[in-house]
């Protein structure tokens, strides 16, 4: 073995102080470094993260868009923060708009909302609108059971109905509910529709008055000879009627002059006349619409009635003219002429006039031949009686329709131009209370008028009841009537319109029934009329 020399052992001793001094740094360093490092864990654990802030939007809605982002009872806001997660919230920004703030967790839930929002605004906004039309418009809108107005409605995909109750006398308001183009459509059929109508009853007045029909069975005849009275101390007819005509001027009648036309005469104590005016073209236009349907047979199939009644009004052809008429049911009897079969006594509301039908004839009437009210108004002739010559009666009672001989029928039939359609004017002076036909129905007061025709020179105005004296049919009324005409019920009824010529009765508009339940008598006799105050009934849908 070799010792090591003098000089080494120095050598290799300062090598082992460096390499026990080198591993005591490097564990000294690696010992802090670890230590540096298990510090920073703890801190890094032992910090809080911090929260990211929350996303943000906001757009500027016009106060007209609002409702259809927040929806009926805002079930549409409801749906879009339900299904994106972000809160939306309004606030003012000016008059004529709102600020929309939308609020979510990330950007994406906040576009997704504001794109959904977007998409409500481009929707078209339905509104609701209102036109006025007139009230006589109602039933071209309307149509057969309402098939035109639905028409309406499926051409413009509104929603468009007729108000409940009238705007006025003349006008109804037609609403309408849908988007703006919806609304711009509808109103254009609408608008038709009225046009169709005002140019249907300007045809109407322009034509149809002058080109009616007589509508009598048998016109009067002007050779019906006039009997001459023999009495002493009184003129020929021929003497008379010269001297005694009496003429005015139309100014000098006062108030309760009316133009009319004399539609049926029973005789001077009972007549009926429709007064002239936008209401008779509307009746024109009503006896066309009738008679146009109620030709077709598979029309009557649908309307054939199982049951008739007292007071019923009903739809029924006119033997005369083959045109269709509304009428009352006056009385059911046994048809004398074939024995186990029925006869039905008709009133044409609208004339006056009366006629036997097979029941099997008479047919339902439509609710929109229902709306015109009746035209057929009871009067008689004031100031004048039967002779006594021709048929004797005691002065103090008022005569009866049977008490005139048809004679003075006949020349009355020619004096008012009876179903002629020639104006003449109409004046009340008197009344006398009425009687109605049917069991429970309520009577109202017959005006007593003066008729007056124009004279030849086309100014002045000829007392037709005077004439009747003149030529001896009739003599000045000698039985008391002394209620004035300011007391009665005329006045209320509108009948008087102080000289204007286009006044009418004043009846509702309303349907009538179209049963009633009375009871199906036997009547006797013919139909004594119906009155005013009945024809309120009857419209009101009341006996």
């Amino acid at each position: 073995m070799m010792k090591a020399s003098g000089p080494a052992i120095p050598l290799i001793l300062g090598l082992s102080l460096l390499g026990a001094s080198g591993a005591y740094l490097y564990m000294l360093f690696k010992k802090k470094k670890r230590s540096n490092s298990t510090e920073g864990l703890v801190d890094f654990f032992a910090r809080k993260p911090s929260k990211p802030e929350p996303a943000k939007a906001e757009i500027i809605i016009s106060n007209s868009i609002i409702p259809l982002v927040v929806g009926r009872k805002g079930y549409t806001l409801k749906h879009i923060q339900q299904s994106t997660g972000a809160v939306i919230s309004f606030s003012d920004h000016d008059g004529s708009s709102q600020r929309c703030c939308i609020q979510g967790p990330t950007e994406a839930v906040v576009e997704r909302a504001k794109e959904m929002i977007l998409k409500e605004q481009e929707r078209p906004l339905t509104i609701t609108e209102e036109v006025i039309v007139p009230q006589a418009a109602c039933g071209k809108i309307l149509g057969r059971c309402g098939d035109e107005l639905q028409e309406i409605c499926r051409k413009s995909m509104a929603k468009v109905w007729l108000e409940g109750r009238a705007r006025s006398e003349s006008e109804r308001r037609v609403m309408i509910t849908g988007t703006e183009s919806q609304i711009k459509v509808a109103k254009e059929l609408i608008a038709q529709k009225v046009q169709e109508d005002c140019e249907s009853r300007k045809l109407l007045l322009d034509t149809t008055l002058q080109t009616r029909e007589p509508r009598i069975r048998t016109p009067p005849s002007s050779l019906a000879p006039t009997p001459t009275p023999t009495e002493g101390g009184k003129k020929s007819v021929a003497s008379v009627s010269k001297t005694a005509v009496t003429k005015q001027s139309s100014a000098n009648l006062g108030t309760g002059q009316m133009e009319v036309f004399v539609s049926t005469v029973v005789s001077p104590n009972k007549f009926y006349v429709q007064l002239f005016g936008p209401q008779s073209s509307e009746l024109d236009l009503l006896v066309h619409n009738m008679t146009s349907y109620y030709k077709q047979s598979q029309n009557r199939a649908l309307h054939k009635l199982e049951k008739l009644s007292l007071g019923q009004i009903v739809a029924a052809e006119f033997n005369a003219d083959n045109k269709w008429y509304r009428a009352e049911v006056t009385a059911i009897l046994p048809n004398e002429y074939k024995p186990g079969e029925l006869a039905v006594d008709l009133f044409f509301v609208d004339y006056g006039d009366n006629q036997y039908t097979n029941p099997k004839e008479v047919y339902e009437l439509m609710p929109e031949f229902l709306a015109p009210r009746f035209q057929a108004i009871e009067c008689f002739l004031a100031n004048v009686e039967p002779v006594p010559l021709l048929n004797p009666m005691p002065s103090t009672t008022a005569p009866d329709e049977d008490d005139w001989d048809p004679i003075v029928v006949n020349r009355l039939e020619e004096l008012t131009h009876v179903a002629q359609w020639k104006k003449i004017v109409a004046k009340i002076v008197t009344y006398r209370n009425g009687k109605s036909p049917l069991r429970g129905r309520e009577s109202s007061p017959i005006p007593g008028v003066e008729l007056y025709d124009t004279a030849p020179n086309g100014t002045d105005l000829i007392n037709i009841g005077q004439e009747l004296i003149a030529e001896g049919l009739a003599r000045s009324a000698a039985y008391d009537r002394t209620d004035e005409l300011s007391r009665s019920q005329l006045f209320r009824l509108g009948l008087t319109n102080g000289g204007s010529s286009s006044q009418s009765s004043s009846i509702d508009d309303k349907s009538v029934s179209s049963s009633t339940s009375a009871s199906t008598v036997v009547s006797s006799g013919r139909h004594t009329g119906t009155s005013i105050e009945q024809y309120r009934s009857l419209a009101n849908g009341t006996h």
